[in-house]
């Protein structure tokens, strides 16, 4: 039952972001909402009433079904079962009249009426609450090389706001933790600085949000709500790019704020100069502050990713195989959580230990390109012998004909790019030394960017090598 409630303990934040309620109406339909089974074909969650059970069968069902895929991995059916009728159908000795009175009905239907003014009443502010996870804090985001930079300056400002990093601009790619940061920075500020108004926004219903203020004649209001703001962070400004009236909108915001000196958190996929097409006074201001990157984590970083996660989650990892989860999984955390809750469902219905097996499998499901390296080395190999027709033997080997040594400096240089290995690793592959793996890298690259074939063989050959 702990992992069973462990992944109703994921869902709910979720689901109250998505549904954009306020907190007492979250509370009136989803406490005490329980998963009572989980199968590889259904989920079956208990409710304490029936009336709890119909609203949410009716309002939610698609949010809690699309919620728990996203948190197990995979699909299955949901039903929702309420305690009340559960009770009801254990027998009860004396004959139940199940046709609902006048009054229950018109009770139930104020219900219903009360709830639906609730769930739409002061959505927007729901929205700012709840688009931030409570429990994404500075404690538990897990350091490394990779982002202490990042880390440290949103602790700074979130101690100090409109101090020293103003603007603050945080990119990297999808999955690194950027999002965990704002929200740290944003539960840090409430307990530290519970007197600011905080303005959290993804950008995408930032752009909503000015559409439909345009639409209803409301931009009067939209303008007083965002520059009313004591801190702003908007997540992803990178989908600004060429939206011309939101870039006009954004800048006066951006502006009057930060001579109002109010802090700016801005996240992004990439740096400034990448955002395109971007108003040259919008990039100049983005860039006028703090810059701060968050770079791929490294193994050891992503080992401790890895054992952190299987922790929560209740998951015995040996040390092994959290060692070679860390070499498959390189890509983002994003990648490691969502295999880390697979095999905790895989673990709840088959209730057997975490294997090498059971790893490959799940990884297989969710990143299908992602093949373990010794397996992924023999398929570049393979392919590349097959793409310049010479044998594995004639590549592995000491001949030196145009062809061969042609072939063979490509499927180093592939091996380099789509694997952590060391040039010395390399090297042990061919039978050759580490100096003689780095020339092969310099000499495709070289050709890549000189020869327009050279470029277009190593094109073809990584999406055949990719599967995509």
């Amino acid at each position: 039952m702990d992992e069973l409630q462990c992944i109703v303990d994921d869902m709910l934040p979720e689901i109250e972001k998505r549904i954009s309620a306020a907190p007492s109406t979250f509370k009136l339909w989803f406490g005490d909402f329980v998963l009572s089974s989980l199968t590889d074909e259904e989920a079956v969650f208990t409710t304490p009433t029936e009336l709890r059970r119909k609203i949410l069968s009716s309002k939610y069902m698609d949010v809690i079904t699309e919620t728990l895929a996203a948190i197990i991995g995979f699909e299955v059916k949901v039903r929702i079962e309420s305690s009340e009728s559960l009770s009801a159908n254990l027998g009860d000795p004396e004959p139940v009249n199940m046709t609902p009175s006048i009054e229950d009905t018109r009770e139930n239907e104020e219900r219903e009426k009360k709830i639906t003014s609730l769930i739409n009443a002061d959505a927007d502010t729901a929205s700012d609450k709840k688009s931030v996870v409570d429990e994404y804090t500075f404690d538990n985001f897990i350091e490394g090389a990779s982002n202490k930079f990042a880390k440290a300056t949103c602790l700074a400002v979130a101690n100090t706001p409109a101090n020293d990093f103003n603007p603050l601009f945080i990119h990297g790619n999808s999955g690194l933790g950027k999002t965990h940061l704002l929200c740290a920075v944003i539960n840090h500020m409430k307990i530290k600085h519970p007197h600011l108004k905080i303005v959290y926004k993804r950008c995408e219903e930032f752009m909503n949000e000015l559409i439909a203020a345009i639409s209803t004649s409301t931009t009067q209001e939209f303008k007083e709500k965002y520059r009313g703001a004591d801190v702003l962070l908007i997540d992803d400004i990178q989908f600004i790019a060429g939206k011309v009236s939101t870039q006009e909108e954004f800048f006066h915001t951006f502006s009057y704020l930060y001579e109002s000196n109010k802090q700016i958190i801005l996240t992004s996929d990439r740096p400034p100069h990448e955002i395109k097409p971007l108003e040259d006074r919008l990039r100049t201001r983005f860039e006028g502050g703090l810059i701060a990157d968050i770079q791929p984590p490294s193994p050891e970083l992503r080992a401790a990713i890895i054992k952190k996660k299987s922790d929560l989650y209740n998951l015995e990892i040996s040390n092994d195989l959290v060692e070679y989860m860390a070499g498959r999984l390189h890509d983002n955390i994003r990648q490691i959580e969502g295999v880390i809750k697979r095999l905790s469902a895989m673990k709840i219905m088959n209730d057997s230990p975490v294997t090498k097996a059971l790893i490959d499998e799940v990884i297989s499901v969710i990143d299908p390109g992602n093949i373990p390296v010794d397996i992924l080395i023999d398929k570049i190999i393979a392919t590349v012998s097959s793409y310049y027709g010479v044998s594995v033997e004639e590549l592995k080997s000491k001949k030196k004909t145009d062809t061969v040594a042609n072939a063979r400096h490509v499927a180093i240089y592939i091996i380099r790019k789509l694997t952590e290995k060391s040039y010395k690793e390399i090297g042990a592959i061919f039978s050759r030394d580490h100096t003689t793996v780095m020339a092969s890298c310099e000499r495709v690259t070289t050709n890549i960017k000189t020869m327009i074939k050279a470029e277009s063989d190593i094109k073809k050959l990584m999406k055949e090598i990719k599967g995509t």
